[in-house]
């Protein structure tokens, strides 16, 4: 059920009950609802930072709507005020259909909902968390292969790139850039393994580039015309690809655990190992420049925003320097960050979820915390039991999915009556 906006509210009691209201105004400007959020990770880069003014403050569900509850969680991006999502429902000697949908950023209405996949699967998992929004199309990956949609829902086409019963990784956004869209046929295999690009328009193929002795390719990152490949098992390393040709550039030798994340002549490269760790490693020479312990999950994502990397570790958000990789501050573990979070900045604000383990059920909490310094902005429970999505934020607005079937748009409160949050 959709709670009122504050839009929505002050068009609803007019300006003379406004002014009876005065002082229960809390959360700053209106949002616009403005701006784009076009991956998990924010852009091909993965670098997980956008310009935009997030919510702060309280922050509260303005609204919540039911998707399916097909595993994994994706994660919602955002463009031209609208929310897309990719869900599927489907479960053990059930047909799964995947599907993408649009919902109002405002008051989370679904506008439309289209049917990509469909098929006679005895597994729990049929889609990635893979969705992503760019040059007005939309671009989705399940196990079938790579589905293009407008963004008013009508399916373009389907360029089939196989996905084994082991579905890893579950976070497997396309590279979109140059024309093409770029994946790669996922899963816990045996050769041949393949990177494939297709032409963004019509899906037709331009190129592919094999790889016979290297069995999983992780997550996909691109920047200046380069494909970066993770691989996390077989002969573990990093391979950079020409984007207009896929032609290989070169390659590292690292025991790579995760996404990579581009910034400028930087990669930052989770690492296995004992301990397992975070690297700085300069993209020319292939020198590691820091290095530093962090015991993470492996799907999650290293963020970067100006001079400082962020990324949760061992119950901990932290804050870093790009450059020598010095400790600027850490939140936690008190409440206990996620180890399975990827941090999402928005201009000043970086969000993080957590847990208070001192109240009932354990709640997940949404904090906004300033990217300088660490300090609390705002915070808001978003779940109990459950691990959301990756975050979305645009002006005023932020959102995500939980592993039971909603999806969430947050603001911050705006209007209060007797304590209670009446609109964002």
């Amino acid at each position: 059920m959709s709670l009122p906006t504050r839009r929505q509210f002050l068009t609803a009691v007019g300006a003379s009950a406004l002014s009876a209201t005065a002082g229960c105004l809390s959360g700053g400007d209106a949002p616009t609802y403005e701006g784009t959020w076009s991956r998990w990770g924010f852009d091909d880069a993965r670098t997980g930072f956008s310009p935009a003014s997030g919510p702060v403050g309280d922050l509260t569900v303005a609204w919540r709507t039911d998707v399916f509850d097909g595993y994994p969680t994706s994660s919602p991006v955002v463009a031209d005020e609208t929310v897309f999502h990719l869900h599927t429902r489907g479960g053990y000697d059930r047909r799964h259909e995947s599907v993408v949908s649009a919902f109002s950023a405002e008051t989370g209405e679904e506008l439309w909902r289209t049917t990509v996949s469909e098929t006679e699967s005895d597994q729990l998992d049929y889609h990635h968390d893979s969705v992503v929004v760019a040059d007005g199309r939309i671009y989705a990956r399940t196990f079938e292969g790579l589905h293009a949609l407008l963004t008013d829902g009508e399916l373009l086409w389907t360029h089939p790139v196989p996905t084994t019963e082991q579905p890893y990784p579950h976070i497997a956004p396309p590279i979109v850039s140059n024309g093409m869209a770029v994946t790669a046929t996922y899963g816990e295999r045996t050769p041949p393994v393949a990177v494939v690009a297709v032409d963004a328009e019509s899906g037709r193929p331009r190129w592919q580039a094999g790889f016979n002795s290297r069995r999983m390719p992780w997550t996909l990152s691109a920047a200046d015309g380069i494909v970066y490949v993770p691989f996390l098992d077989g002969d573990s390393s990093i391979v950079a690809l020409d984007i207009e040709t896929g032609k290989r550039q070169w390659s590292l030798s690292l025991p790579v655990d995760g996404p990579v994340t581009v910034a400028g002549d930087t990669l930052l490269v989770p690492l296995d190992g004992d301990p397992e760790s975070i690297a700085a490693i300069d993209r020319r020479s292939g020198d590691i420049v820091w290095r530093k312990p962090a015991l993470r999950r492996t799907e999650t994502g290293i963020t970067v925003a100006g001079e400082l990397v962020y990324y949760c570790a061992d119950g901990l958000l932290v804050a870093r320097r790009l450059d020598t990789g010095a400790l600027v501050w850490s939140f936690g573990p008190r409440p206990l960050v996620s180890s399975s979070w990827t941090p999402a900045v928005a201009g000043m604000t970086v969000y993080t979820v957590a847990e208070r383990p001192n109240e009932e059920q354990t709640p997940n909490y949404l904090y906004a915390l300033d990217a300088a310094t660490g300090e609390v902005r705002g915070s808001g429970q978003i779940s109990v039991a459950s691990m959301p999505s990756g975050l979305a934020v645009v002006d005023g607005a932020a959102y995500l999915a939980l592993g039971r079937g909603e999806l969430l748009g947050l603001e911050s409160c705006g209007f209060s009556v007797g304590g209670r949050c009446l609109s964002g």
